[in-house]
């Protein structure tokens, strides 16, 4: 049982490795998974993170990728094939969370929401295909309100979430008969956003029907813990909750 989370010799890609996705990388790091991260605009965060995670042994890339770009990414992949030759797991958790009314939203909104979620799951995935070999898994993050009653002000993030749950499903169709597994993590509030309150977000946690109150440092690790299991589950198609109780 001590090996049932091995990743020895395995190689992730994770794509938004700042805050949340930092606790993820060390994770997989810990298990042995050689580490390739993309970023955006955070290259501090990614590159310390990547040096944190080499004293288990294992080996990294971090790589500055528009993800929304098809080119983009496939440069990426060509880069990703002189170190590696493989991708055996893909975590796709590039994101944007913007606070807006309804008669406030813009155009740019909604594109800009639909680069990062959409575009910046669907892209990597396509690209990464042809490095990933039968038994690889990835995983993309949708959201909790697909179970329970949604929250006002970012309709552009759920709409678009949405899509990734519905994108997820279509895929585990298309991708099973080349042997890769797909699923999608649809979390609650897990890590306070940079934007918010901490009065705010402390009134969001008291919503949860479970009377077992958690802080956010164990909501991270029980989102890298969940990211383990699909990293190494034979199920496809699925899409995971991780509400910490606030299912309605």
């Amino acid at each position: 049982m001590n090996d049932l989370y091995n990743l020895k010799g395995k190689t992730a890609c994770i794509t938004g490795s700042k805050r949340i996705g930092q606790k993820v990388v060390e994770v997989l790091a810990q298990k042995g998974a050689n580490i390739i991260l993309f970023y955006n605009k955070s290259r501090k965060a990614a590159e310390e993170i990547a040096r944190k995670v080499r004293k288990y042994g294992v080996k990294t890339l971090v790589l500055q990728v528009n993800v929304s770009s098809r080119e983009n990414v496939r440069k990426a992949v060509e880069n990703i094939k002189k170190y590696f030759n493989k991708i055996d797991i893909l975590i796709l958790m590039a994101s944007t969370f913007k606070k807006t009314k309804l008669r406030e939203i813009s155009e740019k909104d909604l594109i800009d929401n639909f680069k990062v979620h959409i575009l910046g799951t669907f892209w990597p995935i396509v690209e990464s295909l042809r490095m990933m070999p039968k038994g690889s898994h990835i995983i993309t993050i949708s959201d909790r309100t697909f179970i329970g009653i949604t929250y006002s002000e970012y309709l552009p993030y759920i709409i678009t979430k949405g899509a990734i749950m519905q994108m997820t499903k279509a895929l585990a169709v298309e991708l099973g008969p080349k042997g890769i597994f797909i699923n999608s993590i649809a979390p609650g509030p897990v890590l306070k956003p940079e934007t918010m309150t901490d009065s705010e977000w402390k009134k969001i946690r008291e919503q949860s029907i479970v009377n077992y109150p958690i802080n956010d440092e164990e909501a991270v690790r029980e989102f890298a813990k969940l990211v383990l299991y699909l990293s190494t589950t034979r199920s496809t198609g699925g899409v995971y909750p991780l509400d910490f109780g606030h299912l309605y």
